[in-house]
């Protein structure tokens, strides 16, 4: 049943309408006058209110608008009550102001029962909706688990205008345990008392339906008079039990217990997402921790390898200083044996030389102040000029080194860093190529150049061509042939920095052609973004 508050200035009249609402179980409360009832309406936020319209002071009208004004009291249906019948004016100016119908003084009593139940439907249908909402919202607005908690047990408590409402989840693996309430103090012992109790008398699932609980009650450690729960199976495993008491008798209905079901349905699957969602977050932290410390670390490597790079490269070129002086006789002549030892000296101080300036490079790169500095960049004559640096290399082993360029392509890039892409391309090209030819070759295609490198070696297994772009890793059989593995490396990251892209295509057995594709205005474009023109 529900409850109504009857407002009239009349005492034969209002007491009249109560007596009929009580006869029919509904719970009522009274009103004198106009501020009374509006006082009334909003300490008691009744289900319908049954306002007379002609009351001296303040009329029905004003009380109507002054209700529909106030956030807490404009849900509640309103039936405007007169002694005769409205005219059209008086109608569209009550409906117009939020109430909801009128009705006649002189009209009967099933007339006035009818229309009040009407309302009450209306106001329950809308108490539900709202509920269901506010429970589905509560994990939304707050993202600390215990405030979404005793968020739903509030809401609980005003759906039902419960006295008292228990809400628990035990702990298990996906959480520590929640505990909930609305009257009860959840750190009073007869709290888990009445847990117990409460679990003894429901049953669990995914579906389960609310009970009520009735005369044993009064035998609990809490003065309740009535009560209902229901237990809901969560999806992060355990139950969660909610509960409602009121001490003043007013039975819980098949209503209730199916609104109660479904609240604890929606609060326990807003309760587990919230859980979900902290899980997320504290992964979410401990992720940008790690990077954190990766980045940081990172940095440190890359500091230490410039330190430890710039450090070398003094005694380094010392040696091959000497080396030199040496070579040239300035300390006298050498025999052969001792000028063959000298050539090794020679050739492991530039490898490791090569490797310093690798690291010192690659240090750079991962601590991004590597710079470029474009400009406009004739491609033809760069490429004709680095061409011709290992032009002796491939005549000692007997290699056609072939050009095919494009004379007129000038691009704006870095043509030192591009000239170091190109002179390791060749360089290997021609350090794996036994047999054959080694060809250099520059092509346009719309806004884009293309520099291929093509040779005639072993070419590099499928499963190898990702990971020769690795730092520090080079293919089976390349081990024996010098290089310090991050030549590759080193050119496709200047190729990106330089807007390009830089790849390989091989088939073992019939050499490699590796792929520099770069803009000829410089400019962000992605290098995912540069065509593949056909072959």
């Amino acid at each position: 049943m529900a409850q109504v508050l009857v407002v009239d200035d009349q005492k034969v009249s209002r007491m009249t309408v109560a007596a009929i609402l009580n006869s029919a179980g509904h719970s009522v409360q009274t009103a004198a006058s106009g501020p009374e009832g509006i006082e009334s309406a909003t300490s008691g936020c009744p289900d319908v209110i049954v306002l007379d319209v002609q009351m001296p002071g303040m009329d029905g009208f004003e009380v109507v608008e002054r209700l529909k004004q106030n956030a807490s009291t404009a849900p509640i249906p309103i039936l405007l009550l007169t002694a005769q019948a409205p005219t059209d004016e008086l109608l569209v100016r009550g409906l117009e102001l939020g109430a909801y119908d009128f009705l006649n003084k002189g009209c009967s009593r099933a007339e006035l029962l009818a229309r009040v139940g009407v309302m009450a439907r209306i106001k329950r249908g809308y108490d539900e909706l709202s509920s269901v909402a506010r429970v589905s919202g509560l994990a939304l607005e707050s993202g600390e688990l215990q405030a979404l908690a005793d968020g739903v047990a509030e809401q609980v408590a005003r759906t039902f205008r419960a006295d008292d409402v228990l809400l628990t989840l035990p702990g298990d693996t996906a959480m520590t345990e929640v505990r909930a309430s609305h009257g009860i103090p959840t750190l009073d012992p007869r709290w888990f008392v009445l847990v117990d109790l409460v679990l003894d008398r429901l049953s669990c699932g995914p579906n389960a339906p609310a009970i009520a609980f009735d005369g044993a009650v009064e035998d609990w450690p809490h003065p309740f008079a009535t009560g209902a729960g229901v237990c809901v199976t969560r999806s992060t495993g355990g139950p969660a039990v909610l509960a409602a008491f009121r001490r003043d008798g007013a039975p819980f209905g098949e209503e209730d217990l199916a609104l109660l079901a479904l609240l604890g349905r929606q609060a326990t699957l807003a309760l587990d997402n919230a859980v979900l969602h902290a899980q997320t977050r504290q992964q979410a932290r401990t992720l940008e921790e790690q990077a954190g410390a990766l980045e940081r670390a990172m940095t440190e490597r890359s500091r230490f390898f410039a330190s430890m790079s710039h450090e070398l490269r003094t005694p380094i070129n010392a040696i091959l200083g000497y080396s030199d002086l040496l070579r040239e006789g300035v300390y006298g002549s050498l025999e052969p044996k001792q000028s063959g030892a000298l050539e090794r000296v020679v050739r492991s101080g530039r490898h490791l030389l090569e490797l310093v300036n690798d690291v010192l490079d690659i240090s750079k790169l991962e601590a991004g102040k590597l710079e470029i500095f474009p400009e406009p960049t004739s491609l033809g004559s760069l490429l004709r000029e680095v061409s011709s640096t290992v032009e002796l290399q491939a005549r000692d082993k007997k290699l056609d080194l072939l050009l095919r360029m494009d004379d007129d392509i000038v691009a704006v890039t870095d043509p030192g860093r591009l000239r170091q892409i190109v002179l390791n391309l060749l360089s290997n090209a021609v350090k794996f190529t036994d047999v054959g030819s080694v060809r250099l070759v520059l092509s346009r295609y719309g806004t884009w150049a293309e520099v291929r490198v093509e040779d005639t070696g072993p070419g590099i297994a499928l499963e190898d061509q990702e990971r020769v772009f690795q730092e520090f890793e080079q293919t089976r059989g390349a081990a024996g042939r010098g290089g310090t593995g991050l030549g590759l490396p080193i050119s496709r990251r200047l190729a990106e920095l330089l807007g390009g892209s830089l790849n390989v295509r091989s088939t073992p057995g019939e050499g490699s052609v590796f792929t520099l594709r770069l803009p000829l205005a410089r400019a962000p474009v992605p290098a995912a973004e540069a065509p593949v023109p056909a072959s």
